[in-house]
């Protein structure tokens, strides 16, 4: 019976060593995976603020692309104008210009 006794407390005391050690196991793997989910947040933070600056950016661009059509088209109505007037003037005088032969 005192063997038996002995042999069943050896179990347990194997048991709790078991699960002591578990136990630090788990807590290792969850510091773990704590510090990664710290890491990934502070990289998802990073990322969010980069996206901000380049949608601002691209709104800034996407400004300048329009301000640069539009004095495209002003400076393409000036030329389309003074090249009127000049086949307008180089008609009067019977002149036949460069200009006149190309169409834009």
């Amino acid at each position: 019976m005192l063997v038996r006794v002995l042999f069943q407390t050896e179990n347990v005391i194997k048991s709790r060593e078991k699960a002591a050690e578990e136990t630090l196991q788990l807590e290792q793997r969850s510091s773990e995976a704590g510090s990664t989910a710290l890491a990934l947040a502070a990289e998802v933070a990073k990322v969010r603020d980069e996206l901000g600056l380049l949608q601002s950016e691209k709104a800034h661009l996407a400004e300048t692309a329009a301000d640069i059509s539009e004095i495209i088209a002003v400076k393409d109505a000036e030329f389309r104008d003074v090249l009127s007037k000049i086949e307008a003037a180089s008609a009067r005088l019977g002149i036949n210009t460069f200009m006149s032969c190309v169409r834009f």
